[in-house]
């Protein structure tokens, strides 16, 4: 039934007068150029003060360079420069105190990579060591029992029988 009546319309519902298009532009002309539209209007409304444009440009400067001397507000100032930098500086201080080897121990392997790496004779490390730096307490062996079993375990495990021949 819609389509029907959409089928059946004839007239778009918009009615212009006639010739509107063609004279338009010649009656909004004519409108126009009437005298008592322009009676009203004394003044276009916008004034400008006489020499505005002359010196203009430099009220603007002397504005812009009078106002150039603000005061200057630091963001930090420096009691708190001095504080911040005394936080890092204990920080920094601790963290090289607590994280420094604690090792006061020389290690075996430390030593006999000393010896070997320096020129150092037996004639000069004899002259560097004292008596008092051989101690008995030092080379005292702690006594073990050797008991046959564990001997022939040691021998059966650590010696070639190559070497025990010859």
């Amino acid at each position: 039934m819609k389509e029907d009546k959409l089928h059946s319309v004839n007239s778009t519902g918009f009615k212009t007068p006639k010739d509107y298009f063609e004279s338009f532009d010649e009656k909004l002309m004519q409108r126009l150029n009437e005298e008592k539209l322009m009676e009203g209007i004394s003044s276009p409304g916008f004034t400008v003060p006489k020499d505005y444009f002359a010196s203009v440009e430099t009220e603007i400067l002397n504005k812009v360079t009078s106002e150039s001397n603000t005061k200057v507000v630091r963001l930090f100032s420096r009691k708190q420069l001095y504080f911040v930098s005394g936080i890092a500086a204990s920080l920094l201080l601790m963290l090289a105190i607590f994280n420094g080897s604690t090792t006061e121990e020389l290690s075996v392997e430390m030593v006999e990579s000393y010896f070997e790496s320096s020129d150092i004779n037996s004639y000069e490390l004899a002259q560097m060591m004292s008596d008092t730096d051989f101690l008995e307490d030092d080379f005292i062996v702690t006594e073990t029992i050797y008991t046959e079993e564990n001997l022939e375990t040691y021998l059966l495990e650590n010696t070639d029988i190559e070497s025990i021949i010859e």
